[in-house]
């Protein structure tokens, strides 16, 4: 084994230019097939080791901070050219013809090109900093861990931020792996795993073997060990996870599998109200007497039908029972001024019954033939570029693509995260994008019994999109210790128990209902009190330990 280490890390010194960065992208490459749908997690390790070797061909350059830039920046634009190549398809749904389609998909995977380039520019700059106290022994791996870290929390917040993929995702798929969340957070399950990635590259010192001493197995051992020691951690805290369920409340999920074209065809509003409207209520969906049934249909279900028609809230007495509370992904507008009017991507809730603490004052009222009313609305405050809004726009309507929002217009953005009373168990809601980002759930203070996440996953076809969305989903119901309820258009449904784990799910493109029993919140956990300050203690720690080891000749003392 430390042979063939000895000869690949040799390999890796030796090459040079395009080599080096075609190496680079490779391994990013292979280090994103680490997320759904492919979970290849060995490829961390491949991808991280090789990087702190490819680190150690970089610094022995003349130009020492061009090369290490460019190497950070070439492995970047390879994770993210696999990990979000899903981007690409949301402008193809917009084609008209095949020549619209041959440009769109230019445009398409142009942009997808372009965003990972840009990207990339934080995890190149991250590396130029790192070649400046970059030592021979195995602490290099944590310089490596502590840039890289520091690159991802910056992509996540800079410039409304884009935490997708983020390292600690890798384990969403296992739940016991991905129970520290719970704890330090996503970012400081990624800082962890960041370090046992990259650990195995430490066996062969930084210099050419030939000239060093002899190489050491110490690294693997603890590289396995930090691994073993986050799955002992989930596993215990798993083997208490005992979740009761909410009394007297069921939650019906449901799940339309409406093309994405079918759902932007203005003809076909009224089918796609029907085609969840169809699919809800029934017998199975009844909770006991005195109980509340929660329907939720996935974004942009309803988009104004019941503004524009209220007609519509009719037809709900025939089929939802008079306990129920409907949770529907629709558009709704407020006028503004004369044939002017400002658009919300929202969740519109329904019932026949008000609310407690009922807040009418962004719904106009509208009249029926029954009880039932839209009693409250969320509004999505964390609009998503290009899907909600976008970014020069004019350049866009200029070289004749128009507009790629489902309204023609940019949505308006809003007021921030809710906590809502439905009467007997209250919810935060995320709709699609806002799920991505850390913490940002729901009002600080103001913690909810579960969480309901709304999205249209369609607009990414059948892709590594809808998959890794899921797995965000999984992580922050892990955070907050909380339930999350998901309906998501085509894709992927599911209960979500606040431990990560799926009580009920439907597998994408499949057409169908969830009906579940609510799992209760558990007490708040250490992430709910601290958000991403762990992770910082982490980070400050690991630092604090490399300056100390660290001396002016570039070496560590202690492990050089």
């Amino acid at each position: 084994m430390i042979r063939l280490l000895t000869t690949l890390h040799d390999w890796v010194l030796s090459l040079t230019g395009w080599q080096r960065y075609g190496a680079a992208f490779v391994l990013g490459l292979l280090t994103a097939a680490a997320m759904a749908p492919y979970y290849v997690l060995p490829f961390l390790v491949t991808g991280f080791s090789g990087l702190v070797w490819l680190m150690d061909n970089a610094v022995r350059h003349q130009r020492a901070g061009k090369v290490a830039f460019w190497t950070g920046w070439w492995f970047a634009f390879g994770y993210f050219c696999l990990s979000l190549y899903w981007m690409a398809f949301s402008f193809i749904v917009h084609a008209e013809g095949p020549g619209h389609m041959i440009l769109l998909s230019v445009l398409g995977f142009g942009g997808v090109f372009g965003l990972a380039a840009f990207i990339a520019l934080f995890y190149g700059m991250a590396l130029w900093l790192a070649r400046r106290v970059w030592p021979a022994g195995w602490m290099r791996v944590l310089v490596l861990a502590i840039a890289w870290s520091l690159a991802e929390y910056a992509r996540g917040h800079l410039f409304t931020g884009l935490p997708w993929n983020l390292t600690g995702q890798a384990f969403a798929g296992l739940s016991a792996l991905s129970q520290p969340v719970a704890w330090i957070g996503t970012y400081g399950l990624g800082f962890l795993i960041l370090i046992a990635a990259a650990l195995p590259a430490a066996c062969i010192p930084a210099a050419p073997a030939a000239t060093q001493a002899e190489a050491r197995i110490a690294p693997l051992g603890a590289s396995a060990g930090i691994v073993l020691a986050i799955a002992l951690a989930g596993a215990i805290r798993l083997a208490g996870a005992d979740v009761t369920m909410v009394e007297n409340v069921r939650v019906q999920i449901v799940q339309p599998n409406i093309a994405q074209r079918d759902k932007l065809n203005y003809d076909l509003w009224v089918d796609n109200f029907w085609a969840n409207l169809n699919l809800s209520g029934g017998a199975e969906a009844q909770p006991p007497s005195g109980g509340q049934l929660y329907v939720i249909w996935p974004e942009n279900a309803a988009y104004s039908y019941f503004q524009r028609d209220p007609s519509a809230l009719d037809v709900l007495q025939d089929r939802l029972p008079d306990n129920a509370v409907l949770l529907a992904g629709g558009t709704r507008y407020d006028a503004v001024g004369p044939d002017l009017y400002d658009y919300f991507n929202s969740l519109l809730i329904l019932s026949r019954e008000p609310l407690p603490e009922e807040d009418t004052s962004a719904i106009d009222r509208m009249e029926s033939e029954t009880p039932w009313s839209v009693r409250r609305a969320y509004d999505k405050h964390h609009l998503a570029p290009f899907g909600e809004y976008v970014p020069l726009a004019g350049l866009w309507q200029a070289i004749g693509i128009g507009n790629v929002v489902p309204i023609g217009q940019p949505f308006t953005p809003g007021a921030g995260p809710e906590t809502i009373d439905l009467g007997r168990a209250r919810m935060s809601p995320v709709i699609c994008y806002e799920t991505i980002f850390p913490g940002r759930l729901y009002p600080r203070g103001d913690r909810p019994d579960f969480l309901v996440t709304i999205t249209n996953d369609a607009w990414y076809g059948d892709s590594n999109g809808p998959r890794q969305h899921f797995d965000i989903s999984r992580l922050r119901a892990i955070e907050a210790g909380l339930p999350m309820a998901r309906s998501a258009n085509t894709g992927i449904s599911a209960m979500i128990d606040p431990y990560g784990r799926i009580v009920n799910k439907l597998a994408l493109y499949e057409r169908g209902v969830i009906n579940s029993q609510l799992p209760g919140a558990i007490p708040p956990t250490i992430y709910h009190y601290t958000s991403d300050f762990v992770y910082f203690i982490l980070l400050a720690i690991t630092a604090l330990w490399v300056i100390t080891s660290y001396n002016v000749g570039g070496r560590s003392r202690f492990f050089s």
